[in-house]
């Protein structure tokens, strides 16, 4: 259920059929600690029809959402669009939040201001208002999302896919990795902005 490069879980399924007879279904989770405590993980499955549906006993009591994606590894490269869409989801929000502090806007009212619009996502829900009262309680680390987008970057070079706002905030993240702040939570990235801070 961790993050694994697609073509290695291609590889480890098919040696595990091989060698064994084992079915293998590589399952990654998005959701985080506050999901997991609920049993609302999403999961994004790959694998045969039968192992993923075999592996559904199990499942249902971890996740609300159990999504067969296709073959091995297809489930792993799910993930990595998952990453993708939250890194630049957190980016997005940082800087929409200190935009609308520039601008004398209460921060802390955008997730219901924009309720219902095209703006509206569950990163800006959750992460909205964390960032606006500079809330740096943990539920997922800068480092492990770095791992991630070096992971969509190296998948992505390996299809020669251009992704320009993977490779701008993966070296944001790197950044922050490299000023010792990788263990940190995701909403510290509003530290990016600590320079231009009022008061």
């Amino acid at each position: 259920m961790s993050s694994i490069d697609p073509p290695s879980t291609r590889r480890l399924a098919q040696s595990l059929r091989e060698r064994t007879g084992m079915g293998f279904v590589d399952a990654p989770l998005s959701g985080g600690a506050p999901k997991a405590l609920l049993g609302q993980l999403t999961v994004m499955a790959g694998g045969s029809a039968e192992d993923v549906q075999r592996a559904r006993a199990v499942m249902d009591s971890l996740c609300a959402n159990y999504t067969h994606m296709g073959a091995s590894g297809a489930g792993q490269t799910t993930k990595l669009v998952n990453q993708l869409l939250c890194a630049i989801g957190f980016q997005a929000v940082a800087e929409a939040v200190r935009l609308a502090e520039a601008g004398g806007v209460d921060a802390s009212k955008l997730p219901a201001a924009l309720s219902g619009g095209r703006a509206d996502s569950q990163i800006l829900r959750e992460f909205g208002p964390r960032m606006a009262a500079r809330d740096y309680t943990p539920t997922g680390r800068i480092d492990n999302m770095l791992k991630d987008l070096e992971a969509v970057q190296a998948f992505s070079q390996g299809q020669r896919l251009p992704l320009p706002l993977a490779g701008a905030v993966s070296e944001l993240h790197r950044a922050f990795v490299a000023a010792g702040l990788g263990a940190r939570d995701t909403a510290e990235m509003m530290r990016q902005f600590s320079g231009y801070e009022r008061g």
